[in-house]
């Protein structure tokens, strides 16, 4: 699927095959559930579950969370890069 240009809120493309959207959209069903699911999800993923929702509803509620949990992931990532460094 082609992310029209107003939903690219990423420094860099967001590209959402058709087996990805699949592979995700059951994550997005709702707000209340949505942390546990979210645990083991990548940085990429994390990406293009923010666009499939804007794209989709655009709840507020989820995309927050989404943000929240990308903020997470990304600021460990960037600690574990840091560290490797380091040591």
């Amino acid at each position: 699927m082609d992310v029209p240009t107003k939903f690219q809120v990423f420094d860099h493309p967001i590209s959402l095959p058709s087996k990805d959207e699949e592979r995700l959209s059951h994550l997005l069903l709702g707000w209340m559930r949505l942390a546990p699911r979210m645990v083991g999800l990548n940085e990429p993923d994390l990406q293009r579950l923010i666009v499939m929702e804007l794209l989709g509803k655009q709840r507020s509620k989820i995309v927050k969370r989404l943000l929240g949990r990308l903020k997470v992931v990304h600021g460990s990532l960037v600690e574990r890069r840091v560290m490797a460094l380091i040591k």
